[in-house]
């Protein structure tokens, strides 16, 4: 099963017995700060869990089977 952000709130809810519209805002506005702290360039750490940062590679050359040319990919 995908724990997806809905699965997120109501295992939440039943493990807190929190309202379930409470529990969403907590989950939304937690994503909210992760995703403005990464455009700012910020690295996000979150201890037991992960690290996230966004990491700019260069350009690679990408090849398609059905065509026999190499095109550019940019990242």
């Amino acid at each position: 099963m995908t724990l997806t952000k809905r699965n997120l709130v109501l295992r939440i809810c039943e493990d807190t017995d929190l309202v379930q519209q409470h529990v969403f805002d907590i989950v939304q506005r937690t994503f909210d700060h992760i995703i403005k702290a990464l455009a700012k360039g910020e690295k996000v750490e979150l201890r037991n869990f992960g690290i996230f940062e966004i990491r700019v590679r260069k350009a690679r050359t990408g090849r398609k089977p059905e065509r026999a040319r190499n095109r550019r990919a940019d990242p």
